[in-house]
């Protein structure tokens, strides 16, 4: 049976290697394990999020997602 744990993670940007880096190696040392990784930086740019997730040994990229553009008013 596996189970499912949402964390979500607010560290300032000098600590953010570091726990994505602590998140593979656990991945890495217990085979079996899955993990969905989002990064989020609301005023940088696509790409440079990316460089973000730049772990060893590298994550696999499987799905990724734009963020959604709104305009005051749009959540009425």
């Amino acid at each position: 049976m596996n189970v499912t744990i949402f964390t979500r993670a607010s560290v300032p940007e000098s600590l953010q290697q570091k726990w994505l880096q602590h998140l593979r190696d656990f991945d890495t040392a217990n085979p079996g394990c899955h993990f969905d990784v989002g990064i989020d930086g609301p005023e940088e740019p696509f790409a440079d999020m990316l460089k973000r997730l730049h772990v060893e040994p590298g994550l696999t990229f499987t799905k990724m997602y734009e963020r959604a553009k709104w305009e005051p008013g749009d959540e009425l």
